[in-house]
Order: structure tokens, then sequence, then C-alpha cells
């Protein structure tokens, strides 16, 4: 009997052995190099009106030969560029990663910080052919306001020796998504330059240095930007704008393609045993996008030449590479409304409003409901439809509860006709919403860093300083939160997934393939029909 026990018990050892050795040489595949892609402001819409227009190696090719995942979402208001770079990259929300909006007031200082910024750093350029320049304010960055870790600090905590980069015409584009410990991050400034922050280092490596003297926004904002509806003079557009200019046509997004093929090749990204990283964040559908709309001919045009730009990277990333050492995803960072004059001559439900109106009409009530004088200030500040109460005034009035406070101004504001809902501090704090659109407005909801009453503006509405033309972004709405996401190369197995994914659930997804730790921070899942092979 004895015997039989520990033949059995060797077979199973020796069984699992040969399980374990044959799953790990059938499924560990490991990459060499990681290319995260996020398009800025890009409806998923647009993959199905452009379609036609695209090529076969750009969208075409990432979903014929890609998984494509139908219904990836954002599941947190607002819908900015820091918070939605932050939450790509880290595998979380704003109310975990603390990246609430790309500005947010600032209730201890009592002043409006920046996502991104960084006011003990410095910038890092090829200025006036000095390394350094200490009074620029575009490279006062770092990701020091991001509480929580990324794809990229994993990759790096893996082994110290993996590459980590991110590229954008941004800044927070390139710095949020790259994370804390990233070898570098570069980003363009007003100039049309290539910048960094001392965060990073000390100097431009020579590469850059040699790279940004052979080539110059002047080589590319040569001529029109037109097609049969529209004419964009370039030349006269540099004359007067500067080199910066470039950002707020489809150009910025070839530069910055260019940028990442130089970076890739000069890094030596890919080509030795180690996992590098790189993100690429392309912005300038997000500055035409602003300023023309999402139906205009000028965005149609812009996303045609992305196309192109990304079949061009792909070609150079197989051929300097190989799909199989590759892993990439693409995605979007937010999408955006229609403008809401295009929506209204269409008799769907929208409209223009503003808010220094309402903010000043809460201030009157709420003096007149607690009989105070003129001079006192009860609101400190209202930015991303958040109203931020004056603490100060309500210690030093012990019979004022800051939530008697909060609940007077939520209930008032429902008065407006853009106003779809709103929510106190203490409620958010108190109750836990799943499945909902309060729950969009929980995952966005920080609380040591958001505001006492938070407003959700009815779908279709902006503000009124859109009112002479163009768009935004920032809502809980599917025009905002739907997006693509896409996975291609070696470990990619061609799919379609139409349930529901967050985009929370990429950064588990690519830590889960990569064999590293998840951000320390991830809220998401796996998506398990990628990673189950």
């Amino acid at each position: 009997m004895q015997k039989s026990k520990f033949l059995i018990s060797v077979i199973i050892i020796i069984s699992f052995s040969t399980y374990s050795q044959n799953y790990y040489k059938t499924n560990q595949k490991d990459p060499k190099l990681v290319v995260g892609i996020v398009v800025d402001q890009m409806r998923y819409d647009y993959i199905h009106r452009f379609w036609n227009e695209f090529g076969n190696g750009g969208f075409k090719k990432l979903i014929n030969e890609g998984f494509f995942c139908r219904n990836a979402k954002f599941g947190y208001m607002p819908t900015f560029t820091g918070p939605g770079h932050a939450s790509i990259f880290t595998g979380t929300t704003p109310s975990v990663h603390g990246i609430i909006a790309n500005n947010w007031y600032d209730k201890h200082s009592n002043q409006l910080v920046y996502c991104a910024g960084d006011g003990t750093r410095h910038t890092v350029c090829n200025c006036e052919h000095q390394t350094t320049d200490i009074i620029s304010s575009e490279g006062q960055m770092s990701p020091h306001h991001m509480l929580t870790t990324t794809i990229g600090d994993e990759i790096k905590l893996f082994n110290s020796d993996n590459i980590v980069i991110g590229l954008s015409l941004k800044d927070r584009g390139a710095i949020l998504s790259a994370g804390h410990s990233a070898d570098a991050a570069y980003w363009m400034d007003k100039n049309g330059d290539w910048i960094t922050s001392s965060y990073y280092m000390n100097d431009l490596p020579e590469w850059l240095i040699s790279y940004q003297q052979r080539v110059n926004v002047t080589d590319y904002l040569q001529g029109n930007w037109e097609n049969k509806n529209f004419s964009h003079n370039l030349n006269t557009l540099l004359s007067q704008k500067g080199g910066g200019s470039i950002k707020t046509t489809p150009l910025g997004n070839t530069i910055l393609k260019d940028l990442a093929i130089e970076v890739i090749s000069s890094e030596n990204m890919g080509k030795d045993n180690n996992l590098d990283f790189l993100t690429v964040s392309f912005s300038s559908t997000d500055y035409i996008g602003h300023k023309y709309g999402p139906h205009s001919e000028e965005i149609k045009d812009t996303y045609i030449k992305l196309d192109e730009d990304i079949s061009q990277f792909l070609i150079f990333l197989e051929q300097k590479v190989g799909k199989n050492n590759l892993l990439v995803f693409i995605t979007a960072d937010h999408g955006v409304v229609s403008e809401p004059k295009e929506l209204s001559e269409r008799n769907i439900p929208s409209g223009y409003y503003n808010a220094n109106n309402m903010i000043k009409d809460l201030e009157d009530y709420l003096k007149e409901y607690f009989n105070l004088p003129e001079k006192i200030e009860i609101i400190s500040n209202y930015s991303n439809n958040q109203i931020f109460l004056n603490h100060d005034f309500v210690l030093e009035n012990s019979d004022i509860a800051l939530e008697h406070i909060q609940d007077l101004c939520a209930k008032f504001i429902l008065n407006y006709e853009w106003v779809k809902n709103t929510y106190t501090a203490d409620q958010l704090f108190k109750h836990e919403y799943n499945n909902s659109h309060h729950s969009l407005i929980q995952q966005g909801f920080n609380q040591k860093r958001s505001g006492d009453v938070v407003i959700a503006v009815q779908s279709g509405w902006l503000s009124s300083g859109w009112e002479s033309g163009g768009t935004s972004h920032g809502s809980s709405y599917s025009y905002d939160t739907h997006v693509p996401l896409i996975f291609w190369g070696g470990l990619i197995k061609p799919g379609i997934l139409d349930r529901r994914v967050n985009i929370r659930d990429i950064a588990p997804t690519i830590c889960l393939l990569l064999g590293v730790a998840h951000p320390n921070g991830c809220t998401g899942e796996p998506i398990m029909e990628i990673t189950n092979d």
C-alpha cells in the first residue's frame, strides 16, 4: 500500500514537472519591445466612419491581425488627457492614482496645480545651443502628483536594465504614460523643439541634439494642409504662431512618429534580451478635434494621415524588431462630444451653459440663507465641474456643518437646465456605487483632492466658452468614454470582443502577458480572452 502511494506521488510530481516545463515552454514568450500607443481624443466610432478611407497597413492591419475590443470604456469622470493617460498605464482610476484632472484646485495651498507640474525641476533642452535652460517653465515637470506605479515602473522594478521612454507632443502625455522610474520622457515646447525635465536627466542625449539639428519643424510646415473642402497655409501658420503650431496640424503626429523611430534606433530598444517599453501619445488629433469638431473635414483628413503614420511605424517595428518580438496596444485617452450647435440643428437636446452665473447665484443664495455679510467668501473655487467650499469659514463657524452646506449647494444647482445630477463629497465617501452612472462619478473622486460638490452635466451640453466654435470632453457619457482598444504582436491571437471591458484592464493584461507585477494601485482585471492561451 505504501509502495503504491509512493509511485502515485512520483507520477504526480513528474506529471506536474512536465506540465510546468511544457506550459512555460509554450506560453512564456517574452517580447523584447512593448509599445503603448494613445491617440488623444479618438472616439470609438472613428474606426468605422473612416474605415473605407484607411489603407491596409494601419488601423486595418492592427484590427485584422490583432485583438479588437469593441466595447472598451473609461469607468470614471472626468475624461481628460491627464487622467486618461494615468488610468491607461496604472490600471486604475483617479480615485486611486490621484490625477483627477489636467489642472485642479489644491485645497491645502489654495492654488491651482498642474497634473505633471513640478516647480522643483527645470527644463532640459538644446535651447540656443545650451542643453539646460533654467528659465523656461515648459520643462518644470515630473510624475510626482501620480500616486501609483505604471506598467513602465513595474517593468523597471522587474529589471532595472529594461529601457522605459515616453513620447508625446504634450508633457502630460509623455510623463504620466511612462511613470516614475522611466529613463526618459520627451515632449515638444512652444518653439517646436523636443525637451525634457531635470527629473530624468541633466543633459539631452547626444543623439537627440544631433537629430534636432538635422530634423526641424520647418521641414514639415511647408505648403498647404488641404483637400477639396478646406485649405490651411502651413508657411503662414509657422510665421505667425511659431514652430509649436505644428501640433495643430496632422504633421504633429508625423513628426512624433519620426521621433519614435529615431528613439528606438538610437536607444537600441528591443535589440537585446531585456524588455523595453515605449509609450507614444499622438496629440494633434486632440488639438484639431477641439478646434474643428468631430464632424469636420479636418478631423477626417487628420485620421487618414494618422493611419498612414501608424502604417509606417508598424513597418519599421516589424523590420527593426520583428512582430514575434513585439507587443503593441493602441487606445485613446478620451473621446469628444459633438458640437452642441450641430446637435441642436438635428433637434437633439443640447446647449451651452455659463457656470460663472450659476456660482454667483449660489454664493448669493448661501449668504442669504445663513444671513452672512457680502464680504464673506463661502465658495473658494469652481473648476472641473466641482465646487470647493471655504473650509476655513466652516471651521470658524462651528454652528454651520460642512455637510449641510454641501447639501444646500447640491440641491440648489439642480435648478439649472444643464445640470443632470449633483453629488456631495460626504455622499461619495459614505456610499459605494456599482455599475451605474453614479459609480463613474465616484471612480473619478479622490477624497483628498476633489471638491465638496461634483456636478454631472446633461449630455450634449458644453461651457459657453465653446459657443463661438469647437468642442470639448470630460463627461461620463459614451461619446467621451467609449474608445478603441486593440492588441497586436507575436503574443496576440486575432479576435474580436464585444463584452464590456474597462480601460483600467489594459495594464493588468499587459503585465500578465509580460510576467511582471500589476501596478501597485491596479483595480482592473486582465482581459482573459487575451491572456488565456
